[in-house]
């Protein structure tokens, strides 16, 4: 062989050898390209996941404050138009209780109102309050007093007291003699006494609770 052959010979095994490795390294930088490019759609899928992760949260907690507060407001409207509608019914029945006197039943409700009064001292002898335009409507105090007698045990009389009374649509004041014990039964002083009560059935009733 002669060594022009042979040269030519090596010189095509070195270019084999070149060109196999160009491939390799061709080959590794392929597969380490797409290697490095799904990694980084997967941290980019990834990242993407988290934003809208956390845009979600965000959202759905700005949606749960936003319904919370419009709950909020509305139960407090709930609320205001209860108390109108309670303050117009207590309105509405101080109105009546202003017109009872008139009604032909107010004298026999303030004579129930001085033997209820009158049984709570316990009878003995006592001094009726009145307002002035009522003075002229009872009459008939020894039948009131003996009501109170028999259902204390205790002799009851009553006197008319010179002062007057002014109240809410009318009631009664009762003394004992030496001003030890006294007590209001009026109108007013019952819706007062009572208003928790009061308040409560006509919520129940306008509002069902």
């Amino acid at each position: 062989m002669s060594d022009e052959t042979r040269i030519s010979q090596m010189k095509d095994e070195i270019l084999g050898n070149a060109n196999k490795e160009a491939d390799r390294i061709l080959n590794e930088a392929k597969q380490q390209s797409e290697e490095i490019l799904k990694q980084g759609r997967e941290k980019a899928a990834s990242i993407k996941s988290e934003l809208l992760e956390s845009k979600t949260k965000s959202i759905q907690e700005q949606e749960k404050q936003q319904i919370a507060s419009i709950n909020l407001q509305a139960r407090k409207k709930i609320l205001q138009k209860k108390e109108e509608g309670i303050r117009e019914a207590f309105t509405l029945a101080e109105e009546k209780i202003k017109n009872f006197a008139k009604e032909e039943d107010y004298d026999k409700v303030i004579e129930a109102l001085i033997v209820e009064a009158g049984v709570a001292i316990g009878g003995g002898d006592l001094i009726v309050k009145l307002r002035k335009e009522d003075k002229k409507r009872i009459k008939g105090l020894a039948t009131l007093a003996k009501k109170i007698t028999d259902k204390t045990g205790e002799k009851c009389s009553l006197k008319i007291s010179n002062e007057t009374i002014n109240v809410l649509g009318g009631g009664i004041s009762i003394t004992t003699q030496d001003e030890s014990i006294t007590i209001t039964n009026t109108f007013e002083s019952r819706l007062n006494m009572n208003y928790r009560e009061i308040r409560t059935q006509v919520a129940r009733t306008l509002f069902g609770d």
